[in-house]
């Protein structure tokens, strides 16, 4: 039950395998992380599109201001959108 015990039993886990299995683990952990990383970053993107849309839809009734406080874009970026 003490705190990381989980973590260093996994770490003895791993350095008990073979040199050939360790880089078996080693490559399907860097594949998880990238997965995990593109995920992150269309999340991103998606949120990030949804932000742009939001501001589209204010402009018309909110001051830049407003708007980049509620959005999270920079009122430069609505600025940007407003020239469009």
């Amino acid at each position: 039950r003490a705190k990381g015990l989980k973590k260093a039993k996994e770490t003895l886990d791993v350095l008990k395998l073979s040199p050939k299995e360790r880089e078996i683990y080693k490559r399907r952990e860097e594949n998880e992380m990238y997965k995990n990383s593109i995920i992150w970053s269309a999340e991103m993107r998606g949120e990030r599109r949804k932000q742009i849309e939001i501001a589209k839809n204010l402009l018309d009734v909110l001051d830049i201001e407003t708007i980049a406080l509620k959005t999270g874009l920079s009122e430069k970026e609505i600025e940007e959108l407003k020239k469009r």
